[in-house]
């Protein structure tokens, strides 16, 4: 496993524990929120310390929604198979888009005309 694998792994375990199953349209939502931080690090930030650790920590978030979202919809998922994280994430995109979620079109609708 790599080293982003067992973060991911352990992330994953630690997350906080709900009541109830999360449904789709909750993971949808939790998922765009976690994205929209991944693109969000403007790169005057990089200049100040602690910009890796705040850009993997926002990797990370991303790919349990991600996972979560995976398993609301029947997908097996877990966050060992996350070794090339990319690639993993393209597979994913491709499996929900099979079950009618697609994510860049949702991104798409949300970001709204410019």
């Amino acid at each position: 496993m790599s080293m982003y694998a067992d973060i991911l792994d352990k992330a994953f375990a630690r997350r906080p524990g709900r009541r109830s199953p999360t449904s789709v349209s909750e993971a949808i939502l939790e998922l765009f929120e976690c994205r929209s931080r991944l693109s969000s690090a403007h790169p005057t930030v990089r200049l100040r310390g602690g910009w890796a650790a705040t850009a993997v920590a926002n990797q990370v978030a991303y790919d349990v929604a991600l996972i979560r979202l995976a398993r609301c919809l029947g997908i097996a998922c877990h966050p060992g198979a996350f070794d090339l994280p990319e690639l993993r994430r393209k597979e994913l995109d491709r499996q929900l888009a099979a079950r009618g979620v697609h994510l860049d079109q949702m991104a798409k609708a949300l970001a709204g005309p410019r």
